[in-house]
C-alpha cells in the first residue's frame, strides 16, 4: 500500500526512513560530506572593538544595540563616513612619492533580514544632518545665481545690440563686455550622494572638493547601473569608480561641455552599501578581475537574533565628529600630506613584508584583493589617527602626521579581522552557483521535521517554503552537486502513467536521516 501524497516526494514515496529502498541499499551509500551543511565555508572573526580609540568603541556598540544589528555593520558605516569627511583635505604620505587619500570603500554582505540597512544608516543619517547645514544657504545661493544670470542676458542683450550697430555702420565692433557670460550653475553642498550618473558625479565631485560618499543600499543597484547610459560598452562607468578610488586627476572631454569643461583636481568617492551574498558573487566577483573587488573592505557577520533594545540610543556623537572635521583647515586643490612618523614607516614596512608573503599561496580575486592590504593600512592609519583626535577636547589641534599607534591599529584591524572577513567573503561566495544552491538546499533538508527521504525537484521549485532556487535547470544542477557528495541518488520511477517520461525524484543517503543538524 502507497504512502499517502507527500507535498516533497510526490505521490507514492515514503518521506522517512524504513522504505524498500532503504531497507535493501542502505549498506551501499559513499559517506556523505557533511560540509554542504554550513552556512558559510569560513566562521566571521569577531569585530575588533578594542582597537577602537577613546569612547569610538562604546559608542559603536551602542548605536548597533539601538539599531538591532551587528556592531560590523555600524563601525564600517563609521569607518567610510570618516574617511570621505577627511577626504582630500589630508592625505597620507608614507614616504617618497607614496601618497593615499584616506577614502574607503565598505561592502556589507548579509541576507535582508541580516540588519544592513540598520547599520549603514547610522552613518547616512549623520551626513544627511551635516549635508543640511552646509547647504542651508541653497535658496539664498540660487537667487544670487538667477540674479546673476539675469544680468549677464541683458548685459549680452546690449553689447549684441551695439555689435549690430557697428557692422551696419562699417566700424570695429565692440568687445565682448566683462559680466555678458552667464555664470557657471551653482550645485549644492553636499556630503554624499546615492545614484549619480558618472556625469553628475564629476560635477557633484568639482562642487565639493573635499570628496563624497556614494552611498546605495543595495551595490547590486550599483553594479547593475553602470554603463547603462552608454550601452553597455567600453566600461566607461566602472572605469570612472575605479579612478575615484585614487583620488586621480579627472578632466572628461564633451562635446556638451563646449568651452567650459569640468575639471577635477582630486576625483574622490567614497563608497558604501549592502549585498546579498548571492549577488555579491553574481555580480561583483564575477568576470573579469579589474581590481573593483579588491579595492573594498568586506564585513559578513554572523546572523544576530532580534533582540529589543534595553537602552536609550547614544548622543550622535559621529554627527559631531563629521562637523569638526569639516574645520579641518584646508585651502585645496592639494591636498595637505600627513607624513609618517619613522616608527610608523617601520611598522608599514613590517606590514608590507607580510603581506607579500601571504601573496605567495594565494590566487585569483583574493590575491587582488591582498595586493591591496599595504595601502589599506596606510588608508586606515590616517582615519585611526583622525579619530583619536576626535576623541579629544575640541580645542586640541588636528594631527600633522600618522603615529606608531594610527598604524598599529590600522594593521591589526585588517590582520584580525579584514583578513578573515575577506577570507569568508572570497570562499563560498565565490564557488560556482551549483555548488552555492547545493548548500543551500543542503540547509534547507536539514532544517525539515520530519526530513523526507525522496526529493522531487519540480516539487522543490514550486514550493513557498522551500529552499529558494529559482530554475528548474538550477534544481537540478543542485541535486547533482548533492550526489556528487554523497548525499542522494537520481531515482528511475516513471511520472504517472505516462511510459516515456521518468520522475526527478532523488532518494536521500540513509545516513543523513539521523545525522545531527
Amino acid at each position: 500500500m502507497l504512502d499517502k501524497p507527500n507535498p516533497i516526494t510526490g505521490p507514492g514515496h515514503s518521506a522517512m526512513n524504513g522504505g524498500g529502498f532503504f531497507a535493501t541499499e542502505a549498506n551501499t551509500w559513499p559517506a556523505p560530506d557533511m560540509t554542504l551543511a554550513q552556512r558559510e565555508a569560513l566562521p566571521p572573526p569577531a569585530w575588533p572593538q578594542h582597537l577602537f580609540p577613546s569612547w569610538w568603541a562604546g559608542y559603536l556598540a551602542r548605536v548597533a544595540e539601538a539599531r538591532g544589528c551587528p556592531v560590523d555593520f555600524v563601525g564600517l558605516a563609521t569607518l567610510a563616513a570618516l574617511g570621505t569627511r577627511i577626504g582630500n583635505a589630508r592625505w597620507a604620505n608614507p614616504w617618497g612619492e607614496w601618497r593615499e587619500p584616506p577614502i574607503i570603500w565598505g561592502a556589507a554582505v548579509g541576507l535582508p533580514s541580516s540588519g544592513k540597512s540598520p547599520g549603514l544608516g547610522s552613518a547616512q543619517e549623520a551626513m544627511a544632518a551635516v549635508q543640511k547645514e552646509l547647504d542651508a544657504d541653497w535658496e539664498e545661493r540660487y537667487r544670487d545665481f538667477r540674479t546673476q544670470a539675469a544680468e549677464a542676458a541683458e548685459i549680452r542683450r546690449v553689447w549684441e545690440g551695439e555689435v549690430k550697430a557697428a557692422v551696419k555702420n562699417g566700424v570695429p565692433a565692440p568687445r565682448e563686455p566683462q559680466g555678458a557670460r552667464e555664470p557657471d550653475a551653482i550645485m549644492p553642498r553636499r556630503t554624499f550622494t546615492t545614484q549619480p550618473t558618472t556625469e553628475s558625479a564629476t560635477r557633484l565631485c568639482a562642487a565639493n572638493p573635499r570628496g563624497l560618499l556614494l552611498f546605495r543600499d543595495e551595490l547590486a543597484g550599483w553594479l547593475g547601473d553602470m554603463d547603462r547610459y552608454s550601452g553597455g560598452a567600453g566600461g566607461g562607468d566602472r572605469a570612472f569608480w575605479l579612478q575615484a578610488y585614487g583620488g586621480a586627476h579627472w578632466q572628461p572631454d564633451r562635446v556638451k561641455d563646449g568651452d567650459r569643461p569640468v575639471v577635477v583636481p582630486h576625483l574622490s568617492f567614497g563608497i558604501l552599501g549592502g549585498i546579498q551574498p548571492d549577488r555579491l558573487a553574481s555580480g561583483m566577483l564575477a568576470g573579469d578581475d579589474d581590481g573593483l573587488a579588491a579595492r573594498f573592505l568586506y564585513c559578513w557577520p554572523a546572523a544576530r537574533p532580534p533582540v529589543r533594545p534595553d537602552q536609550a540610543p547614544p548622543p550622535p556623537r559621529l554627527e559631531a565628529a563629521l562637523r569638526r572635521l569639516e574645520g579641518l583647515q584646508w585651502q585645496g586643490p592639494a591636498p595637505v600630506l600627513m607624513r609618517f612618523t619613522p616608527d610608523a614607516q617601520n611598522a608599514l614596512q613590517s606590514w608590507r613584508e607580510e603581506c607579500a608573503a601571504m601573496e605567495g599561496s594565494a590566487s585569483g580575486l583574493f590575491l587582488s584583493w591582498l595586493g591591496k592590504m599595504p595601502g589599506f593600512a596606510v588608508r586606515l592609519a590616517v582615519v585611526f589617527r583622525h579619530m583619536a583626535w576626535l576623541a579629544e577636547a575640541d580645542h586640541t589641534a588636528p594631527p600633522e602626521d600618522v603615529d606608531l599607534d594610527a598604524i598599529t591599529r590600522a594593521c591589526a584591524f585588517l590582520g584580525d579581522y579584514a583578513l578573515p572577513m575577506a577570507r569568508r567573503v572570497f570562499g563560498e561566495a565565490a564557488l560556482p552557483a551549483a555548488e552555492r544552491d547545493a548548500r543551500r538546499l543542503a540547509r534547507w533538508w536539514m532544517k525539515q521535521r520530519p526530513r523526507p527521504g525522496t526529493l522531487n525537484a519540480r516539487e522543490l521549485r514550486r514550493m513557498a517554503d522551500g529552499p529558494g532556487i529559482p530554475t528548474p535547470e538550477r534544481v537540478m544542477a543542485a541535486l547533482g552537486e548533492l550526489e556528487a557528495a554523497g548525499w542522494c541518488r537520481k531515482g528511475t520511477g516513471r511520472q504517472g502513467d505516462n511510459p516515456g517520461r521518468q520522475r526527478a525524484d532523488w532518494h536521500m543517503n540513509p545516513a543523513m536521516m539521523e545525522a545531527a543538524p
